[in-house]
This record gives structure tokens, sequence and C-alpha cells, in this order.
């Protein structure tokens, strides 16, 4: 059975559509398990009024505001089912989706080598996948279809929760936003994941989003962007990459003041040698659109 998970901070509104693509699945055998953020709307009232008409199980829980991050771990710990699907609160799925991942499911059951389902994301009332469509293949880890086959876009993923209680993001006092690479890496560096060609999830980008708003986001919560190029830089598979991303980081470390970004980089010679590179790169201001991000904060 599949938990979908929903983290929310004031978007009562959105929650209705949320809820409608819900409401509409022709596999009614699922949880809809809602983490409130903090809202100081009317989103408990509005989630409590439809858990009493809701023909399917829904389970609210309330938390101080602390993130999208937190929620997340909030929503693992609470979780008693078998699977999770982390379903925003300005997106929705196809009528058919918990149908279909019910059914894949089963096929993944038993294989201790895989950790979930992944496919593509599709737009709210357009045709088309965000990004690039997934190569059709049978399994595959993120960092496979990023990496190696170079797929780029957002992703549906569905995870087995015993697999994600393994791998909690890391709170960081005063920080609200850590990218989701951050777990996500780290499970793909262990795990393949069942890729399916449906689309099933269907996103929409808030102008008030985090994905509109992420280099301002990312400036506000520096540690936590720390640890998503950390992550990224470790799991590169290529030198390039590898190369390319340790210098960002040493120059974001560097610019912020967070120690210990040595201590805490697993591949020590990689980041010696990119220590004078970091230092040239600075001096000089590139890449641009690295410095870009610093001026973010301030709207410029």
């Amino acid at each position: 059975m599949i938990a979908i998970f929903t983290p929310t901070y004031n978007r009562k509104e959105l929650l209705k559509r949320c809820y409608m693509s819900l409401a509409a699945q022709t596999d009614k055998n699922f949880e809809w398990l809602v983490i409130d953020d903090g809202s100081t709307d009317d989103t408990k009232d509005y989630i409590n009024s439809v858990r009493k008409k809701s023909d399917f199980e829904i389970s609210y829980y309330y938390q101080k505001n602390g993130g999208k991050y937190r929620a997340f771990n909030c929503a693992v710990k609470e979780c008693k089912l078998d699977y999770m699907l982390l379903l925003d609160s300005d997106d929705m799925l196809t009528e058919s989706a918990i149908e279909i991942l019910n059914r894949k499911c089963k096929m993944i059951k038993n294989l201790d080598s895989v950790c979930g389902i992944i496919g593509n994301c599709g737009h709210i009332g357009k045709n088309g996948v965000v990004g690039s469509k997934i190569p059709r293949l049978r399994f595959a880890s993120g960092l496979d279809l990023y990496q190696r086959m170079n797929f780029h876009g957002d992703t549906m993923r569905l995870y087995k929760t015993s697999v994600l209680k393994k791998y909690p993001f890391p709170e960081i006092n005063g920080e609200k936003f850590m990218p989701e690479n951050v777990i996500f890496d780290r499970i793909d560096q262990k795990y393949k994941m069942l890729v399916i060609p449906e689309v099933l999830y269907l996103c929409e980008y808030q102008k008030s989003g985090l994905s509109n708003n992420i280099d301002k986001v990312r400036i506000e919560n520096p540690i936590g962007y720390s640890l998503s190029l950390k992550s990224t830089a470790e799991t590169a598979l290529s030198l390039k990459k590898k190369f390319g991303v340790t210098v960002l980081y040493i120059i974001w470390c560097r610019k912020f003041g967070i120690k210990k970004s040595f201590n805490r980089y697993s591949d020590k010679v990689v980041y010696l040698l990119c220590w004078p590179v970091s230092f040239i790169m600075q001096i000089c201001k590139r890449p641009r659109f690295f410095y870009n991000m610093f001026e973010a904060k301030n709207g410029k």
C-alpha cells in the first residue's frame, strides 16, 4: 500500500486541486499523508472537512515551520505503509496513477536491490514531459539516468519506506531548505529503481515556489546547499564534473564561512587539487552563473 506524502505551507487553495486528483483515482488503496509545515491559513480545517467525506485514508500532522526537508523526515517517521510517494501541494496525479503504481510495486516487492519506481513528470494542462523523456530500460538509478544517459528534468519517485528510513535528512539549526539530492544521491549509490514510461505525475511551478526562487533560497540556507554541492561532487561519474562541482563547493564554503569543508569531503586528493583552482575562480568571479546566485538575495 502506498502513502502519498504532501508537505504544505499556507496552500489551502492549491491543496483542493491536489485532493481532487486523489479523489478521482481509480484505485483507492492508498493513504494521503499531509504534513502541515506551520501553516497560518485554514489548512487544518480544510483537511478535516475532506477527511469526513473521503473514501480513502487521510492522516494530518502539524509541525512548527521548519521547511520541506523536515516535513519529509516527519512523513518518513510517521509512515506505516510499505511505499511512499512525494506529491507537492501544487501538483497532481493522473486518474490511474495509484492503480498502475500498486501493480508495479508487486513487481519490486521482493527485489532487495530495487528501492522504488521512477518515471517522467508531465505538465498540468499541457502535453509533453518536464525535461527529456526517460530512456526505455528496465532498471536504473537516478545517477544512471542523469549522468550516464544525460536525462534532464524532474522525475516522479516512489520509494520503499524501509529504504527512506535509513536515509533521513540531516537537520540544520536555522535553515529550512535542503535539496533532495542530499539523500537521493546516497540511495542511488546502493539501489536501482524500476523505470516506467507512463506519465503519472503532473507539475505546475508557482511564482512563489522554491523552483522559481531557488537562488535566493540557496543563499538563505548555505549549509544545506553546501551539502548538496558536496553530494553532487562526490557522486559525479565523470572527472570533469567531479572537479568542477568540487571547485564550486570549496568557493561556496569559503564564501559563507562554512567550517570543516575539507574534513567532510570524501576524496581528499580531489579536494586538494581543486583548492588552488578555487582561489583563481573566485578572484575572476567565474563561472558567472554561480556568482549571479550571490546577488539573488537582494533581488538584483
